[in-house]
């Protein structure tokens, strides 16, 4: 594995708490001039990965009060840290290692960055998230076993594949606190092999 130092995770992926209140308002601000303007922000990903933006649609007052209201950005917080923990029972119920835990939780919080949860159903990316995260961590889990463990459809797990991907700008490589910690327990476990005679 490549160095921290000179990885496209530090390089990236690591912002300050104000960056981070930023990107989210960016996000959020989109979503909600796209629900103003289309009467929706659900966008449908197709069976080839292809992303379909909502259509803009001529507006009447009376239509303007039967659409659904916007979140804030405190409850899109609220709305990602519910599918953080959802995403940590899949992944216990599952007996993943924490090194997929952690790689699909990291994802998760990458894709929302670039997307508010108005725009893409956190269930769907949540799921995705776990299944590439499997085949990134070498624990490779069909999309039909995942789908049929927790009762839901594989296909949609396979269509928001590649979104998810290019979401995260293919940055793949995950440094998760486990691997240091992991190392350091194992050599702490080791007899010491030199003799002080």
């Amino acid at each position: 594995m490549a160095d921290f130092q000179t990885s496209t995770h530090r390089a990236k992926w690591i912002f300050t708490p104000q960056q981070l209140v930023d990107k989210y308002r960016t996000t959020n601000q989109r979503a909600k001039q796209m629900l103003e303007k289309c009467g929706t922000t659900k966008m449908e990903v197709d069976a080839d990965g292809s992303v379909t933006y909502p259509e803009p649609q001529a507006t009447e007052n009376s239509d303007k009060h039967s659409r659904p209201k916007s979140l804030s950005c405190e409850e899109e917080e609220f709305m990602r840290v519910y599918y953080e923990f959802k995403l940590r029972e899949v992944c216990g119920a599952f007996y993943f290692p924490h090194k997929i835990q952690a790689t699909a939780l990291t994802y998760f919080k990458r894709f929302y960055l670039q997307w508010s949860v108005m725009e893409h159903d956190p269930k769907h990316i949540m799921l995705t998230c776990i299944y590439s995260a499997c085949k990134i961590e070498e624990n490779h889990v069909s999309a039909e076993e995942l789908g049929k463990g927790i009762s839901q459809d594989h296909q949609m797990i396979l269509n928001y594949e590649m979104i998810v991907l290019q979401s995260l700008e293919f940055d793949l490589i995950v440094y998760a606190p486990y691997r240091p910690v992991e190392g350091f327990i194992h050599d702490i476990e080791q007899p010491l092999s030199c003799s002080f005679f």
